[in-house]
C-alpha cells in the first residue's frame, strides 16, 4: 500500500493547528494505526487552496496517473482544496478512476466507503463557503480602508515608487525619490517616449527603473494624491507628487501616440511567438485585400501551410485574423490578477536547509513513537513537539525571505496592467515580451505559455 501524504499551508506563518508539521504528525499517526509504512510526502508550503496550480499537487496527480499511489491522506479537506469544483474534480476525475482511496482525518472522510464518497460533496461546499466568506470580508475591509480613510490597499510586499509605506497602508513621501517621479512625468511630456525618459534620467544619475514600471507610474493617479479599489479612485490621505495639469498632459501624449499608431501593421507585437500546435512551425504575418471592397486585412498563417516543406505535406492548422488574436491575448493579459499567476518556487538552494529539515522530521517521528509506545508524558511531548515545529518554521521562513524575489510579471500585476488596446506599438511589444514566452495555436483554441 503506497500512501501519499499531502499537506498545505497558504503562508509560512500559519496558525498552530494548520502548520505542516502538525498535519504530518496526525497523518503519520493514522498511517501507523493502519499499518501503512510506505508513505510519500507531497508538501505545498505557501500556496493558496483556491486553485490547483501547486507544484506538489501537480506532481501527486502525475504519480497517480502512473499508478504509483494507492491512497491520498490529508489532515483536513480544505488542505486539498477550498474550491468545491476542484475538490470534486480531484476525487472523481483523478482519484477514483485510478482506484486511489482518499482519506481526510478531521472530517472522517474515507472514499473507500459509500458514505465517505457522499460526504465529499457536502464538505467541499462548506470549504468553498468559508473561503468566499473570508474573501468578502477582506474586500469589505479594504474598501473601507480606501474609501473612508484614504489609505493605500496595495500588497505589503511592494510600495509605490516615491513613497514609504507605514502601517495599515499609510503612505508618506520618500524625499529621495520625490524629484525623480516629477522628472519622469515632465520629461515624458517633452520626449514622448518612456524609453527615452529612462535613458536620459539614468545618464543624469537617477536610479534605474524597469521600463514597464515607468509606464505604470505615468498612468497611476496615486501620484495625484488618490487611492483606488476595484477600479474606482478616491481621495487619498497621502501627499500628491504632481499636479493634475501635468498628469493630464502626460495622458494627452499617450492618446496622441495611440492615434499615431492606429492602423499600422503590428507585426512586431507577436514576433516569433506564435507556434503551430500541429506541426511546430512558426506563424507568419501577411496582408490581404478584399476584392469587392478593397479593404486590407491582416492575418497570420502557419509557415508550413503557406509553403509546404520539401518532401512533406502542407499544414492544415487554421489561419488567425490579427485583430481576433490581439483581442484575445490583450484581454487575457489585462484580466490577470495576483492570484492567477503563480510564480515558480524561487528558493535558490533548497539543499541548504533540506538536511536540517530531515533531521527535525526524524526527531518528530521518534518523539511520536515515544509518546505512543513508551508512555512519554503529554506535557513533555507537547513541549518538545512545539520546539521542533518552531525550528522548522524558522528555517522555512528564513529560506523564503532570503531567496524569494518578486518577478517583473508579479510587479506589473501588483502595480496594474495598462489597457493594451490604448497603448502604442512600443508599449504593447514590451508588455507582450514581459508576459508571454510563446503562444500555441490549436485547431479550436490558443494556449499561452507564460514566462517564468
Amino acid at each position: 500500500m503506497k500512501v501519499a501524504l499531502y499537506a498545505r499551508v497558504s503562508t509560512e506563518k500559519q496558525i498552530e493547528n494548520y502548520s505542516i508539521p502538525v498535519q504530518k504528525e496526525r497523518i503519520y499517526a493514522l498511517c501507523k494505526s493502519k499499518g501503512w509504512t510506505d508513505v510519500v510526502e507531497y508538501i505545498d508550503g505557501g500556496y493558496s487552496g483556491s486553485n490547483l496550480n501547486r507544484p506538489a499537487l501537480i506532481k501527486l496527480q502525475e504519480d497517480i496517473e502512473q499508478g504509483l499511489i494507492n491512497a491520498v491522506v490529508v489532515y483536513r479537506l480544505d488542505r486539498l482544496s477550498r474550491s468545491q469544483r476542484d475538490t470534486i474534480y480531484l476525487i472523481e476525475d483523478k482519484f477514483l478512476p485510478h482506484n486511489v482511496e482518499f482519506i481526510s482525518i478531521s472530517e472522517t472522510i474515507d472514499t473507500s466507503t459509500p458514505f465517505g464518497r457522499a460526504m465529499i460533496g457536502i464538505m467541499s461546499v462548506f470549504a468553498q463557503l468559508e473561503r468566499e466568506t473570508i474573501t468578502e470580508r477582506l474586500k469589505s475591509g479594504r474598501l473601507k480602508m480606501v474609501k473612508d480613510e484614504g489609505l493605500w490597499a496595495g500588497g505589503a510586499a511592494t510600495t509605490p515608487y516615491g513613497y514609504t509605506r507605514l502601517e495599515r497602508g499609510q503612505l508618506v513621501v520618500n524625499e529621495n525619490e520625490r524629484h525623480h517621479v516629477r522628472r519622469i512625468f515632465e520629461e515624458y511630456v517633452s520626449l514622448k517616449s518612456y524609453i527615452k525618459v529612462q535613458q536620459k534620467l539614468e545618464k543624469e544619475g537617477f536610479k534605474p527603473i524597469p521600463k514597464h514600471r515607468i509606464l505604470t507610474l505615468l498612468k497611476n493617479r496615486l501620484y495625484l494624491g488618490e487611492v483606488s479599489f476595484a477600479g474606482e479612485w478616491h481621495k487619498g490621505s497621502h501627499e500628491a507628487l504632481i499636479t493634475e495639469d501635468l498628469f493630464n498632459a502626460v495622458q494627452t501624449v499617450f492618446e496622441q501616440s495611440t492615434r499615431k499608431n492606429f492602423g499600422k501593421i503590428k507585426n512586431n507585437v507577436f514576433r516569433r511567438k506564435i507556434i503551430c500546435g500541429e506541426c511546430g512551425e512558426t506563424y507568419l504575418s501577411y496582408m490581404n485585400r478584399e476584392k469587392k471592397s478593397g479593404n486590407k486585412y491582416y492575418y497570420m498563417i502557419c509557415k508550413n501551410r503557406k509553403v509546404a516543406p520539401e518532401g512533406g505535406c502542407k499544414c492544415t492548422n487554421r489561419n488567425l485574423r490579427r485583430t481576433t488574436l490581439e483581442e484575445e491575448i490583450f484581454t487575457r493579459i489585462m484580466n490577470l490578477e495576483a492570484g492567477d499567476y503563480q510564480a515558480p518556487p524561487q528558493t535558490k538552494k533548497p539543499e541548504d536547509i533540506q538536511p536540517q529539515l530531515e533531521k527535525l522530521d526524524n526527531k518528530i517521528s521518534k518523539l511520536i513513537d515515544l509518546y505512543l509506545e513508551s508512555g512519554l508524558s503529554k506535557e513533555h511531548y507537547e513541549t518538545k513537539l512545539a520546539d521542533y515545529n518552531k525550528q522548522k518554521e524558522e528555517l522555512l521562513s528564513k529560506s523564503k525571505e532570503s531567496n524569494y524575489e518578486q518577478t517583473a510579471m508579479e510587479q506589473m500585476i501588483q502595480d496594474g496592467i495598462p489597457n493594451l488596446f490604448e497603448c502604442d506599438l512600443e508599449t504593447q511589444t514590451s508588455i507582450i515580451d514581459l508576459f508571454i514566452d510563446h503562444i500555441i495555436v490549436h485547431p479550436t483554441d490558443l494556449e499561452i505559455i507564460w514566462k517564468k
